[in-house]
């Protein structure tokens, strides 16, 4: 069992494990390319424990680079599938509908990771199977999304088979990679780069089609075994909070009141939790947003003002204001910034 530390987050290792033999395939030594991520040449051994959510960040980062794989998170989100996910996909696995077992994950996931957020957003029509990190400052931002996005269509071909391609769109937040075919190979499924989000989108109708093979008396069985595991640790008062604006802000709902209600609590308990944490409601929206910007700042090449009512504001000068705050720089400054230091994914 790993040891958690106060206010950091933690990923159960579960597709990782496959890392070492992918940078083998690629002629790279795996103990060179843990120990740059910072971790231990047995960390990946056993899909069952847990490593920090930004190591998982970084080792996607200098696999990348060692490989001159610039779409190694593909690679690595190929291999997913419910087998890797553990006991959480043992249950989506033997869900009675497809809805049934993406709301299995997104209810589940932070039993096996904290620092992004697996969500389902509806709307009239569509149903969103998302991705989002929420942790700041994450490095290989990009990866982990592509990684996420393989997923998710990885686990629908699984639960549904891949009749149901032509029906699917794929959403991603970062820009147009120079070279296509590994995505459309990957993926299968209509793209949309410089996306808001990353998710795959398809009809709402799709949500009550059956999973293959489930077995319901089996999946009695695993929900209770579910809840009681707890992989990256237990979620602590301001994480959740920072897991629920994450998922608010793609879905414009934001208000405290919404925020608690979702939580579990009334207005006066949720502030008083987070007094004791030493923090505002403002305060973590605030940060949210501004970590929001900055991934579409680096992975996207969407205008500022494109940006800015994304995150919830009404005017591009609102973010600029609150940008140089947080940052130091606005917007647009901090974005070159980052092209001309060489560190932007989205070139």
């Amino acid at each position: 069992m790993a040891e958690f530390s106060p206010g950091e987050n933690f990923q159960r290792v579960g597709v990782l494990a496959f890392v070492p033999g992918l940078l083998l395939r690629f002629g790279v030594n795996p103990v060179e390319v843990l120990a740059a991520a910072g971790l231990s040449a047995h960390a990946l051994d056993n899909p069952d424990a847990c490593i920090p959510y930004a190591a998982a960040g970084r080792l996607l980062e200098v696999a990348a680079e060692k490989t001159h794989c610039p779409h190694f998170g593909l690679e690595v989100g190929k291999k997913l599938d419910t087998t890797s996910l553990g006991l959480v996909g043992q249950l989506m696995r033997n869900a009675p509908t497809v809805g049934a077992a993406i709301l299995d994950f997104a209810s589940h996931q932070h039993r096996n990771a904290h620092g992004g957020v697996v969500y389902v957003l509806l709307d009239n029509h569509q149903a969103f199977f998302g991705y989002a990190i929420y942790q700041p400052n994450v490095p290989g931002n990009d990866l982990i999304c592509d990684l996420a996005a393989s997923a998710a269509c990885n686990l629908i071909y699984e639960l549904v088979g891949t009749g149901h391609k032509h029906a699917m769109e794929l959403l991603l937040a970062r820009s147009q990679p120079l070279n296509l075919m590994f995505y459309q190979q990957a993926f299968g499924v209509k793209l949309r780069f410089n996306a808001e989000q990353t998710a795959l989108v398809f009809r709402r109708a799709f949500l009550d089609l059956p999973v293959i093979g489930a077995d319901a008396n089996l999946r009695k069985v695993l929900q209770q075994r579910v809840a009681e595991i707890w992989h990256a640790g237990q979620l602590d008062m301001v994480t959740r909070l920072r897991r629920e604006l994450r998922v608010a802000l793609i879905s414009n709902q934001v208000s405290g009141d919404e925020i608690a209600a979702h939580m579990g609590m009334s207005r006066r308990t949720f502030h008083r939790r987070l007094e004791e944490c030493g923090v505002t409601f403002q305060d973590i929206l605030h940060e949210t947003r501004c970590e929001f910007a900055k991934q579409l700042l680096i992975n996207t090449r969407l205008s500022i003002g494109e940006i800015a009512t994304i995150v919830g504001y009404a005017e591009p000068s609102t973010l600029t204001r609150r940008f140089i705050c947080w940052m130091g720089v606005s917007p647009s400054e901090w974005r070159a910034n980052i092209a001309t230091s060489g560190l932007n994914p989205a070139t």
